[in-house]
Order: C-alpha cells, then structure tokens, then sequence
C-alpha cells in the first residue's frame, strides 16, 4: 500500500509539472500570420453582413457595426410566409448590443445585452393573434467570434434570456455567420 502511495504521489507531481509547462507554453504569443479584419478593429470601423440563428436577438437576415471602441451592434429578422392550412405567417425581429473584452486577429470575445420579437399568425379562426406564447424576450450573455478568413467569421453565444410574458429564464444559444467590410 505505501508504494501505491508513493507511485501516486510521483504522478501528481509529474502532472502538475506537465501542466505548469503548458502553462507557460500558452503565455507566449506567437505572430499570426493571417491576416484578419480582427487586427484593425480598434483602429477603424467594420460593418458585417450574415446570418443569424437563435432564439433571443433574431434569426434570419443579419447586419452588424463594430466601433473602435470596442462596442457593436447587430439586427436580425425573419419575415416568412408559409403556405399549409395552419399557420401563414412567421416574423421575428431581434437585436444585440456588443461589447468585447478580447479582439484579436483570429477573433472576438464578447459580452451581450439582446432582445428580441418572435411572431407567428394563423389563418385558423379558432386561433386569434399570435400563437407563440413569449413572444418577447430580453437577455445577457456571452459570445466568441472566430474569423475563418481575413474577413468572415463563424460568431457562437450564449444568452440568459429572461421571457417577460411567463417569468421565466432559460439559457438559450446563438450562432452566425458574417463576412466583415470596411
């Protein structure tokens, strides 16, 4: 049993070796070599164009502004006429005020404040209004932008979204999709 001990003892401290290394290895930058619209973003102001999926701030057609001081701001909607008996009509109209802690060449950490409105009308008489039954939602959150090009990025976020119609809170998440010109 003591030399269990002691091969365990010998294991951890070779693991916290390894790990201090590492540690030190991800300290030390290294010169990127790409290019990116995220190199000038302190220094002039970008506009995107994209697409935006999620459940708080929009989804469908996206627009965004990023300001050299670190803020940006993003629109999405989604007006959609669906044909069948049931529902006719989708649209969804949604926002984001950014702020990024992080800008880098290869990309963008960023706090959010979004909000958004979700409706959806039937045809059906028996159904009056919209049928969604939150359709107004305001949320926090955070999100990385990551660019796969000098100029396009795949943005990921996530949401506290707060539904004022019920009371509730639930974490929703957010992908786009955005090509960057000045």
């Amino acid at each position: 049993m003591k030399r269990i001990m002691q091969i365990v003892e010998w294991g951890l401290a070779l693991l916290v070796i390894g790990l201090s290394s590492l540690s030190l290895r991800a300290q030390t930058a290294t010169a990127d070599t790409m290019g990116t619209v995220g190199m000038d973003f302190k220094n002039n102001t970008y506009y995107a164009v994209g697409a935006n999926i999620g459940l708080l701030s929009g989804a469908g057609l996206a627009v965004r502004a990023s300001f050299p001081g670190g803020f940006a701001a993003q629109l999405a909607l989604l007006p959609i006429s669906v044909p069948g008996e049931t529902y006719t009509t989708h649209f969804n109209i949604g926002g984001e005020v950014q702020y990024g802690f992080n800008r880098t060449a290869s990309g963008r950490l960023y706090s959010l404040l979004g909000m958004g409105y979700y409706g959806t009308w039937s045809n059906d008489s028996t159904l009056k209004g919209n049928v969604i039954a939150n359709p107004f939602r305001i949320g926090i959150g955070l999100g990385y932008e990551y660019f796969t090009s000098p100029n396009f990025v795949i943005a990921l976020s996530g949401a506290i979204t707060y539904f004022p119609t019920t009371s509730e809170f639930f974490p929703l998440p957010e992908v786009g999709f955005f090509y960057y010109f000045r």
